[in-house]
């Protein structure tokens, strides 16, 4: 069984407001990454909420996920990735990390990962975009015990960059693996590019 974790309970304290309830074409941003998550082919998704559960709750209330409340937060990414392990179903073989703030992802970019996993079973995905990694990232179980003991807001780079020479790269020709928002300028620009998309 392969999971898909979409991680949005930080604050969005650089944006002024939580990023997963960003309106994104009429829909909060976490819908909208919940509803790409669920046409990939993954055979179940995890959403990880934090300090307005409630709000995301209400967002993906007639959605087949699962919301998981990460009570720590406050204290980095890593607290998400730790709550989404925690929920993971008995007999999961790897897990997918999305990050809502991320609007780009693909439903064919998931599908791609997912493929390269299943094709070689290595314990590290990677989509690779011009000249870096980027994300959605896929954790094979080989890898679970090390994400369970990340600290602060690191999420799993660290081992990316440790597994490196263990990881399987998805070449990726756009940057769309990069784009996140993480300011009201971001925001502004994600907007302007869904425009061009």
């Amino acid at each position: 069984m392969i999971v898909g974790a979409i991680l949005a309970a930080g604050t969005g304290s650089r944006l002024g407001r939580p990023k997963a309830l960003l309106d994104w074409q009429g829909r909060p941003l976490v819908r909208h990454l919940a509803e790409i998550a669920l046409r990939s082919g993954l055979d179940r998704v995890i959403v990880v909420a934090g300090p307005r559960a409630g709000d995301v709750r209400a967002a993906l209330r007639d959605l087949p996920v699962d919301i998981v409340y990460n009570h720590y937060f406050g204290l980095g990414q890593s607290t998400s990735v730790q709550a989404a392990l925690g929920a993971l179903p008995p007999g999961t073989e790897a897990v997918l990390f999305l990050l809502v703030d991320q609007p780009f992802i693909s439903p064919d970019l998931i599908r791609s990962v997912i493929d390269a996993y299943r094709r070689t079973g290595a314990p590290l995905i990677v989509p690779r975009g011009p000249g870096r990694p980027g994300n959605p990232v896929l954790f094979g179980r080989p890898l679970f015990v090390e994400l369970l003991s990340l600290r602060g807001d690191r999420g799993g780079r660290v081992l990316i960059e440790r597994y490196a020479h263990r990881a399987v790269t998805v070449p990726v020709r756009s940057d769309d693996v990069f784009f996140d928002i993480d300011t009201a300028e971001d925001y502004r620009a994600a907007l302007r590019r869904l425009g061009r998309v």
